[in-house]
């Protein structure tokens, strides 16, 4: 006699915080004469076809892929470990409707089926990370089982393929054998953060991984998940944390950076409302005491990460990265120009001005001055030669083709440098 049951797993899907990374420092002032022989021009009309890599970067799709799903169907599945390599074999596949024999003692049928879709989606984190909701029928007698699944996922075998294809073509643009973990881990960061902003208004699911590379929006599932792909293939050891902070569940990653584990959060890490290129590093290789002053995550699921080797760089705002060297707004020294020697650990301050939008070009530095109005203002990398060369508060700067641009309240300007 045949005996029919039916179950459903939900995945319950993550929601990102409403969190307010700081409060940006704004001077209300009047405009004045502009006194320095410079040309302004305006550029609000200008297509800008090659953008910097302190501007919002467009990401170029190749035919390549990160990796080849090695998952084999099993030809008999008779254990509990069989059927588990079967649920793989289809997860990993994005198939959504499929049926597996099960040839096997049923004494125990709902907890052997249950065991292996656990085994199966723990297998791979990333695929965990976008399983939806599923449907488990079977029929069974003594001998065996015919098992009928139907999974639905956060995104499906296309669009997968998208991701591998625009992640590969990001990892393409540098050499990972010339950087270190940090270096690795900073460039996934600061990738996802200046081309992503945090919403759930998308076509796609905004908790995939494919929602963040097409869309260049999504909420922290989405930016958690496309980190977890990035460091993977760049060969750095990394974790989907699943979690709570105080508005609800979050999801971020663990990643072992020179052997010591460090929690990552790109969502925390991406002032809201967005800053175009500005990147936060308040959630950066942080250790558990720091991460658990405001998430919680089931400790005992998760290695340790107990070191505060890169607890320096929560200090850091508004980063401009050049030649070992970052020069950044200091958000413990009332957002004064600090440069870190990232060989040395060395950090100075260089002025006692307040900057921010921080970018930079051949010996100098350009900022928005907030000591003087928010006017755009210069300063060599040595900290000497500081001087105003735009009277008028500007915001978003980058440098492209040998001019700064930057936004005024009376659309996009440029300075050929």
């Amino acid at each position: 006699m045949l005996k029919r049951i039916i179950f459903l797993v939900i995945v319950i899907v993550l929601l990102k915080p409403t969190y307010d990374f700081g409060s940006k420092l704004v001077s209300d002032v009047n405009v004045l004469l502009n006194e320095n022989n410079i040309n302004i021009q305006d550029a609000t009309s200008e297509v800008l076809s090659n953008v910097s890599s302190t501007a919002k970067d467009t990401i170029v799709q190749t035919a390549s892929t990160i990796t080849a799903v090695d998952a084999k169907l099993p030809s008999s599945v008779e254990t509990t470990e069989e059927l588990a390599e079967a649920f793989y074999y289809h997860f990993s596949r994005w198939e959504t409707d499929f049926e597996i024999r099960y040839d096997g003692s049923t004494t125990n049928i709902e907890t052997i089926i249950e065991t292996a879709v656990e085994e199966a989606a723990n297998r791979d984190q990333y695929i965990l990370g976008h399983l939806a909701d599923r449907k488990i029928e079977f029929e069974y007698n003594q001998f065996g089982a015919n098992i009928k699944v139907h999974q639905s996922y956060l995104t499906n075998a296309a669009q997968e393929e998208v991701v591998n294809e625009k992640v590969a073509a990001i990892l393409a643009t540098v050499d990972p054998a010339s950087l270190t973990d940090f270096e690795r881990v900073k460039f996934v960061n600061d990738y996802i953060v200046k081309n992503t902003e945090y919403s759930e208004e998308t076509s796609a699911s905004p908790h995939s991984a494919f929602a963040i590379v097409q869309e260049n929006r999504g909420v922290c599932q989405g930016y958690a998940l496309l980190a977890l792909k990035m460091l993977q293939a760049f060969g750095v050891e990394t974790k989907y944390v699943v979690g709570e902070v105080y508005t609800g569940g979050h999801a971020w990653n663990l990643v072992k950076v020179d052997g010591e584990w460090y929690h990552l959060d790109t969502t925390w890490n991406d002032p809201t409302p967005d800053r175009k290129n500005i990147v936060s590093y308040g959630y950066f290789l942080m250790n558990d005491e720091k991460m658990e002053l405001d998430h919680s995550w089931i400790q005992s699921d998760y290695p340790s990460a107990d070191s505060n080797k890169y607890a320096f760089m929560a200090q850091v705002d508004h980063a401009y990265e050049v030649d070992g060297m970052i020069y950044y707004s200091n958000v413990d020294d009332n957002n004064r120009l600090y440069r870190l020697d990232l060989n040395t650990g060395e950090n100075t301050r260089l002025t006692d001005s307040r900057a921010q939008y921080i970018v930079g070009y051949s010996d100098w530095l350009y900022f928005s001055n907030y000591s003087h109005g928010g006017y755009l203002s210069k300063i060599k990398k040595d900290g000497t030669e500081e001087s105003i060369i735009y009277k008028k508060e500007v915001n978003n700067l980058f440098v492209e083709d040998g001019s700064v641009y930057f936004n005024t309240d009376s659309g996009l300007k440029k300075i050929e440098l």
